[in-house]
Formats: C-alpha cells, structure tokens, sequence
C-alpha cells in the first residue's frame, strides 16, 4: 500500500502532474481508424484529462487537436469538417490537420492574419490497426512501439477497445496480476473439476503465489510461481512496458492476447485496447 501523496503521483494525469507529462512523453492510442472517415463530424476525445477533437480531412489525414477553437474558444467538436481542414461553427475561421489557420472569413481579407493563428494540434500517426498521438513537448516525438503484432496482416490482427471506469493504473494492474485469477474468475469453481493439464488448476490449488519482479530498461517483469506437480513449479510472466503496456505471454493467452494497453482518458476513466 502506498501513502496517499505517492499514490497521487502514480495516478494523476493532468497537464502539470508528474505521471502526465512522463505519459505525453510516449505515443499513445487515441482511437481506431475506422471511427473516422474524411470529411465527417468530428470525434470527441479525451486523453490525459485534455479534451479534445479528432477528424480525418478530405485527404485522408487525422488531426487531433484542442477542442476548443483558439479565437473564441468555442467548441471545435460543432465545426465543419470540409474541404482540407475543420471549420469553426462560432465564427468560420478554419484550420486544417496540424493547426495552421486557413481562414478567417470574418476578418476584411486585408486584414487577415492567419499566419499568426494557430490551433493546439499534436502529431498523429496511423499504426497497427489504431491512431496513435504524441502530446509531449518534444519537436521530434520518438519511434513508435515495435510490437510483433503490429507487423500482422490487417487479416490476421485483432484490436478491440472498451472504456473502464477507474483509474489506468488500476486496469493496467489487474492485467499483470495473477493472484486474483483464483477468485473473481473461478472462485466458484472446485479444484477437482478442473482439467489436470490445464494451468487454470494451479490458481486453484494456490491462490497465494510468491512473485519474482525484475526491474528492466523498458519497465518491469513480474514471475509468480506456485507449486505444481511434485518437484516442480507453475510461473506464469506478465510485463509492464512503459508507459501503459501489460503483455502475458502464457499458455492459453499466447495464441490470443499480445499485448493490453492502459490508456489513461483522464484520472478515473481508462480505455483499454487488446491486441491480438
């Protein structure tokens, strides 16, 4: 158990707070690909506490940005996305995927000034079936995750998101732990009806494993163990990966699961991606 105050530190994600700026730090998931077509209504998001828009262009491009238009700060969600770029409904002035002002129609054309406009917008990248964003400070952001999976035909590749509603860091963990598994997934369930051969039965059988955990350059590898047949032990592996990767490369998940991603839509709300 931490104290609250490392506990905060851990979990809250805002502009400003500790674990927030190391996560604008990464590229993470924003959405899938198929949630936005050229020139539709925009899409809500909201990631590390930010609000804020999504759109694909006419030309295919994805731009994620700031909802709020930076002239009078009406909501960009109820702009209209057309022609190269999306339009704000309050007073017309358009910009296109990376923020640059388009237009100011408003404005007597002599006295425009849309070369000193510009929209909060972050760098967007399409890669293994998701949208990725990058909201750090960095002019250059870093590579993007090498995951295997991503190198999968589009045919042979799963990706399914839903919403849970607690804190990243709380989803992020029951995915790496193992010693819940005896009781909110067969805690009714008798150990003599389980197949013998299967891993299931040793949850089972112990419900209290001893963990291994090693510190690496890309996070944390967590071994628990538990007694199994005589003279020998069942581990079961689960990796962190920065910043909000679990991977359970195991048994029955390893045909399944790659990889599970935490993301952080704001402090007490996280989207969690599958990848398969």
């Amino acid at each position: 158990m931490l104290p609250s105050d490392s506990n905060d530190v851990l979990t809250r994600v805002g502009p400003g707070t500790p674990m927030g700026e190391l996560m604008r730090e990464y590229w993470i998931p924003a959405c899938l690909p198929e949630e936005l077509k050229p020139d539709a209504t925009p899409m809500r998001l909201k990631l590390l506490g930010e609000k804020l828009i999504a759109f694909r262009d006419s030309e295919g491009r994805i731009g994620i940005m700031d909802h709020r238009c930076p002239h009078r700060c009406a909501s960009m969600f109820f702009g209209r996305n057309e022609e190269g770029g999306i339009r704000c409904a309050y007073h017309g002035w358009k910009f296109d995927v990376e923020g640059n002002c388009l237009d100011q129609p408003n404005i007597p054309e002599d006295l425009r000034f849309t070369d000193r406009v510009k929209a909060k917008a972050y760098k967007v990248a399409e890669l293994g079936g998701m949208v990725w964003v990058y909201m750090g400070k960095r002019a250059v952001p870093p590579p993007l995750p090498a995951l295997e999976v991503f190198g999968l035909p589009d045919s042979e590749r799963m990706v399914l998101c839903h919403q849970r509603d607690c804190n990243w860091l709380q989803s992020l963990e029951g995915d790496i732990d193992t010693s819940h598994f005896g009781f909110l997934h067969v805690g009714g369930v008798k150990t003599e009806d389980v197949d013998p051969n299967t891993m299931h039965r040793w949850g089972l059988v112990d419900r209290a494993p001893r963990y291994h955990v090693k510190e690496t350059d890309w996070g944390t590898m967590y071994t628990a163990y538990r007694p199994a047949d005589p003279g020998n032990y069942f581990y079961r592996f689960a990796h962190f990966v920065f910043p909000c990767f679990a991977m359970v490369p195991d048994g029955t998940f390893s045909n399944m699961i790659q990889a599970t991603l935490s993301v952080p839509l704001d402090d007490n709300h996280t989207m969690t991606y599958v990848l398969g």
